[in-house]
């Protein structure tokens, strides 16, 4: 039996994608148009290939569609590229082809903890910003922000560098098999 979280919360780097957006890719980025006009994956200026891993986009359109809110924290310090390559990139979601950053309900990005992510994206969703209140997660690729669990959120940590986040890890963390 699956129990969803009610905020579900993800890094970028090395957990939605295979790259630092702040020191791998330089913008503008030219999107590969599939035949059904999603874009997985993005060419930047120099000719660097950029993909989102394979499972992101059937992650989150099962969480939404089990009314889970979906939001980025991220320590990023090129929120700006970020931005653009969730822009970028196209998913079909509830049969319309979106850009990817509409999947999300809040963008939390900067240089500090992912606590002060988390709680101010519960402030924008919710006007409160106790994490004990909600039952959440975050889906990371760094060990050091299991420190979230002291208040409560799961920590799933992705430690798979070329896969990120996957489906069987999304799903042993639904059937608590963490």
């Amino acid at each position: 039996m699956s129990d969803y979280p009610d905020v579900a919360a993800f890094d970028l780097d090395y957990t939605i994608w295979p790259c630092y957006c702040d020191t791998h890719v330089t913008p503008p980025f030219k999107p590969i148009k599939s035949s059904s006009g999603e874009v997985h994956t993005l060419v930047d200026s120099r000719g660097y290939e950029i993909s989102f891993y394979k499972d992101v986009p059937r992650i989150i359109a099962d969480l939404k569609s089990n009314g889970v809110k979906v939001i980025s924290a991220s320590r990023t310090w090129a929120p700006e590229i970020a931005r653009e390559m969730l822009q970028n990139f196209k998913v079909e979601h509830e049969n319309k082809i979106i850009p990817m950053i509409q999947l999300f309900d809040d963008l939390q990005w900067g240089e500090r903890s992912k606590i002060g992510h988390l709680k101010d994206a519960l402030k924008t969703l919710y006007r409160s910003d106790k994490l004990e209140d909600h039952k959440m997660c975050l889906f990371d690729d760094e060990s050091r922000n299991k420190e979230v669990e002291r208040y409560g959120v799961k920590f799933v940590y992705v430690t798979d560098p070329e896969k990120g986040v996957t489906w069987k890890l999304y799903q042993d963390y639904l059937n608590d098999r963490l």
